[in-house]
């Protein structure tokens, strides 16, 4: 597919979406906010920083099942803070320097002061699963 196609493609897709009841932008958390990030870690709860972008599809495929899993099993909605961070921001910033995150589709999930674990997109649900099964089960 030529650029000129691809181009015209993702246009279509783009204005089609909402009749056809396509989510775009899928979001697993609230918006990155480093206060409500340390309130999160003080409070005892682990953190997973999704490092997306909208216009990712590996990104958004990460994030729908990170979703599905959540809505499977409310416990990691209980136990995890769930924080996106779009790449188009935050590429390049502090955070993104501190965790060694160098492209999107990263996820870091924090536990006080610990990285639990660090994955990049293409994570499968059953590996999504079992990082926050091991982030909820660090509470």
């Amino acid at each position: 597919m030529n650029r000129r196609h691809f181009l015209r493609f993702s246009a279509i897709i783009s204005l089609a979406a909402p009749f056809a009841g396509i989510a775009l932008n899928a979001s697993a958390g609230t918006p990155y906010a480093p206060d409500q990030v340390q309130a999160a870690l003080a409070a005892g709860k682990a953190v997973v920083l999704d490092f997306t972008a909208s216009w990712c599809p590996s990104c958004q495929l990460q994030g729908r099942n990170i979703e599905a899993l959540r809505a499977e099993n409310p416990a990691y909605s209980e136990a995890i803070a769930f924080f996106d961070l779009d790449w188009d921001t935050y590429k390049g910033s502090d955070i993104a320097k501190l965790y060694g995150v160098r492209s999107r589709g990263a996820l870091v999930i924090l536990r006080g002061d610990k990285v639990l674990a660090q994955t990049y997109s293409h994570s499968t649900k059953e590996d999504l699963k079992t990082l926050l099964d091991q982030a909820a089960a660090s509470a």
